[in-house]
């Protein structure tokens, strides 16, 4: 694949010029990230009116961290129209599931960053097999639909609804990214947590030729992700019509009307639910589903009347299902 054709015709990178100002990029110094820098300081080059901002985010997990990002800094300062920006993840690092806060951090950070510097958009260097990695991820975790839809090209951040996330590489095969790398001559390092196999995704990463020898390519996994992703957008479009209609949302106490519940089938009232939810509180993952959808078949289909899980209490009351703070 013609990375630069390629990435001409992307959307995203016609919105951008389409809309020029300043920009975020997470750089780490990876093929990926590096590559999708070059090619945004090549576009930006012909349109001066786009300032792109490169961050770089030091997880502080390994000695050479910090040599790493003052690295890419160093690699870039000639690139057009760039500035590099070191993120700091400061404080005890924790002792279990470190990947994930480490990822929430890094997001965390940077959204922070975006948002005091009125920057509305951070764009990523995810690709193809990220996004296969990320449906087999959380298969293992057993995620429902909106889990399996993987990440998407526009996406809000979960931390900062109000920044997007751009993700233009996400058809692009990672072979193809880093051979962009080495045509171009483009300098990058490859993170040796990526191949520590220690960690789930790493493992996954590693289990990928097998399964691709079984026909469960990484274009195939991620064309799956996208299709549940089509579907969660239909299922979402009618949860939405049910609360417009029947749901009154407040920050404590929010009710829906039962009968469109009983009437609706039984994920559009979950995703009714969770939407709710969603609405209601400061954001995040929420209760687990499992957990949520055993109250949720208790309450309608066993005749059970009222639960607490997640700091909420969900309770049938009269003609309408309730969620209230349990504090309230």
């Amino acid at each position: 694949m013609d990375l630069n054709i390629a990435f001409a015709k992307m959307q995203s990178v016609r919105d951008l010029v389409a809309q020029p100002g300043s920009i975020a990029v997470a750089v780490s110094g990876g093929p990926d990230s590096m590559a999708l820098l070059s090619l945004l300081c090549a576009l930006s080059s012909k349109h001066p009116d786009i300032k792109i901002h490169a961050l770089t985010f030091d997880h502080g997990l390994r000695t050479e961290s910090g040599v790493e990002a003052n690295q890419v800094g160093a690699w870039i300062e000639s690139w057009p129209n760039v500035e590099h920006h070191i993120l700091n993840w400061h404080g005890d690092k924790p002792d279990t599931g470190i990947m994930e806060q480490a990822r929430d951090a890094r997001y965390t950070a940077m959204a922070a960053w975006c948002h005091a510097h009125n920057i509305k958009t951070l764009w990523l260097g995810h690709h193809q097999t990220d996004q296969a990695e990320t449906f087999l991820f959380r298969l293992a975790k057993g995620s429902g639909l909106d889990g399996l839809g993987g990440m998407m090209e526009y996406q809000p951040c979960s931390v900062d609804p109000s920044i997007m996330l751009v993700r233009p590489m996400l058809q692009m095969a990672k072979g193809d990214i880093v051979a962009f790398c080495q045509n171009h001559t483009i300098p990058h390092v490859i993170d040796p947590s990526n191949i520590n196999m220690k960690y789930a995704r790493a493992r996954l990463r590693h289990a990928l030729p097998a399964l691709e020898a079984e026909g469960l390519s990484e274009s195939r996994l991620a064309a799956t992700a996208r299709r549940l992703d089509r579907a969660r957008i239909a299922l979402d479009h009618y949860a939405d019509q049910i609360i417009a209609s029947a749901a009154t949302i407040q920050t404590a106490h929010s009710t829906i009307a039962l009968d469109a519940l009983n009437t609706a089938p039984e994920e559009i009232r979950i995703r009714v639910i969770r939407r709710v939810l969603d609405q209601m509180g400061p954001g995040g993952y929420g209760p687990r589903l499992d957990r949520l959808e055993d109250i949720i078949d208790q309450i309608f289909n066993e005749g059970g009347r009222r639960f607490t899980l997640g700091g909420y209490v969900f309770a049938r009351e009269g003609q309408s299902f309730s969620i209230t703070e349990e504090k309230f």
